[in-house]
């Protein structure tokens, strides 16, 4: 039936149950060197319906209608879509970036911007003036907004707010844990949300945080952080039995600036270097009165998505998964 309907579409994109026409789709994204945030945009609505496709008849088809190799090879199918989908993102994230300065604010100097489909929202700060007076920002399209500490806002940063209206990352949590026991200890949090926004104080490496809703009558929580002096002993785990995510998932990351196009003369010339999009190197230091001087998050929740509760914060991790 898939197939049939497939057929009958005629919009040119590959078959998910047919192997050599999802290589093909795949290698030659890959190869395409037209790295821009936009195209990735237009590709993930495919990349998204092909993979629909597959978790449909992994869900749906019976023992007699796809072997056991078909299924494992439709879940393999689906990781490397994600995957590819997430790398083009970040190939795209290094190539604007890399012409930052091209696009640079004429009021603060620094380069910002917010490109948003049904799918995603990418929301981008680049500090090219480094200046301290310039160390917070609000992606006014999305409410999305931060504040860095004075080291950073005098450092060569970008910060990056992807918020995926899918979640691609739960699943992998729940196939991890399927014959593992839940959790024996679950901490409640009280994170207030005002105004559809939540405040989180966040190291900045790169987190990935979900919104999470009880699907019983009572709400509790794990929430997956780092404690100032390093990685926590024995983690919380999100039941996923017990909450489950809405609203897609926030990936948002500190970024490694890269060497800016220089004006000589007529002619404009640029460090190339041979690496990928960059973390940026830092950790939380201490403040005068004795805080953490971490990165504030300010994260306006979907509008298409109602909380009857208040939503609890989770945070992937992408070690332990």
């Amino acid at each position: 039936l898939l197939q049939w309907e497939h057929y009958l579409s005629c919009d040119g994109t590959p078959d998910p149950t047919v192997p050599q026409e999802l290589n093909t789709f795949m290698s030659l994204w890959r190869e395409d060197q037209d790295e821009d945030v936009q195209l990735v945009m237009e590709k993930e609505e495919v990349v998204l319906n092909l993979i629909e496709k597959l978790e449909f008849l992994l869900l749906e088809a019976s023992p007699d209608e796809i072997t056991e190799e078909q299924r494992d090879q439709y879940q393999e199918f689906i990781l490397q879509l994600q995957d590819l989908l997430h790398q083009k993102y970040n190939d795209a994230t290094q190539s604007l970036l890399k012409i930052a300065s091209m696009y640079e604010d004429s009021e603060t100097g620094n380069m910002h911007t917010v490109l948003k489909d049904k799918n995603t929202t990418f929301c981008i700060w680049v500090n090219l003036k480094k200046l301290p007076r310039f160390k917070n920002h609000v992606f006014q399209e999305a409410g999305h907004g931060f504040e860095l500490p004075k080291s950073l806002a005098l450092s060569s940063v970008a910060v990056r707010v992807l918020h995926t209206h899918y979640d691609h990352l739960s699943p992998l949590g729940a196939s991890l844990k399927e014959n593992s026991n839940n959790a024996d200890d679950i901490k409640e949090t009280e994170e207030g949300i005002e105004k559809n926004s939540d405040i989180l104080d966040v190291p900045p490496q790169g987190i990935w945080l979900f919104f999470m809703c009880s699907t019983t009558k009572v709400l509790s929580l794990s929430v997956l952080c780092e404690e100032p002096g390093g990685r926590e002993e024995a983690p919380s785990v999100v039941d996923l039995q017990q909450l489950v995510p809405v609203g897609g998932v926030f990936h948002i990351e500190a970024l490694q600036l890269p060497p800016q196009p220089q004006n000589v003369g007529d002619w404009s010339t640029v460090e190339l270097l041979d690496v990928g999009l960059e973390v940026y190197p830092y950790s939380p230091g201490e403040a005068e009165d004795g805080t953490q001087e971490a990165v504030q998050i300010t994260l306006r929740l979907p509008d298409n998505v109602i909380y009857f509760k208040v939503p609890e914060v989770a945070r992937w991790d992408p070690a332990g998964r």
